[in-house]
């Protein structure tokens, strides 16, 4: 079995869903009494927010990777960073830190394609909204109006990543959903980890492309690739 390495914390309300989902999935491919075998950093998300607001792209990178090279130093296999809104600098991480990077867009851009959609809509925090880790020429990504990114972007910030989950907000992102959907989308994104946790298939009209979940079912995949491939 191989070592997981996650970059957690981000927020750790999703965080904790994480450390669950993983060691479901290796459980049910392994049987018996398995776990994964996992190293985690969990960061204070208030520090980063701190560099996110200032655009300091360069500070957080320098931070991922930092932490990235002590996990491989005890152990870790490969890295997963357990926030889309990192994923704007996910190769930089991975070509510092020297070990696979389990990434979240490519993995949920994969899902979509083997379902057959042409046309998702994606939700997240502006950085994510606004950046191009979604983006590739078989999908296209409709994205919202800008006064609707800041309506969801404040619903993560402001509520989710402290366990707030308002009905009022699940309002409000379901009006956004209805709107990416009249603009063609065939499917919506929760590019945030934390969305999952407000919004729920059975309360929007559209399949939902959870990336939290589908990123812990990768990060499983391959913790057990080793022993699946060595036991066929």
């Amino acid at each position: 079995m191989k070592t997981l390495g996650m970059l957690g914390g981000m927020s750790y309300e999703s965080t904790t869903v994480y450390y669950d989902l993983i060691n479901k999935f290796v459980n049910q491919a392994l049987g018996f009494s398995h776990s994964a075998k996992i190293l985690m950093v969990s960061f204070d998300y208030q520090e980063l927010e701190i560099l996110l607001e200032k655009s300091a792209w360069k500070e957080l990178t320098i931070k991922m990777i930092d932490q990235g090279l002590k996990l491989k130093s005890i152990g870790a296999d490969g890295l997963i960073l357990c926030a889309n809104t990192m994923h704007i600098i996910a190769e930089d991480v991975q070509k510092s830190v020297g070990l696979p990077l389990i990434h979240i867009a490519k993995e949920t851009l994969h899902e979509a394609k083997i379902r057959g959609y042409k046309k998702v809509g994606l939700l997240g925090t502006r950085y994510t909204m606004t950046s191009s880790i979604y983006d590739q020429e078989d999908i296209e990504v409709i994205k919202p109006t800008d006064q609707e990114m800041t309506v969801i972007h404040e619903i993560i910030y402001q509520e989710l990543i402290v366990g707030k989950y308002l009905s009022s907000s699940l309002e409000k992102a379901k009006t956004v959903i209805k709107h990416l959907k009249e603009r063609g989308a065939e499917a919506i994104v929760l590019g945030c980890t934390e969305l999952p946790l407000l919004i729920k298939p059975e309360d929007i009209d559209l399949p939902i492309l959870n990336t939290l979940y589908i990123h812990a079912r990768a990060a499983a995949n391959f913790v057990v690739s080793n022993v699946i491939n060595h036991e066929r």
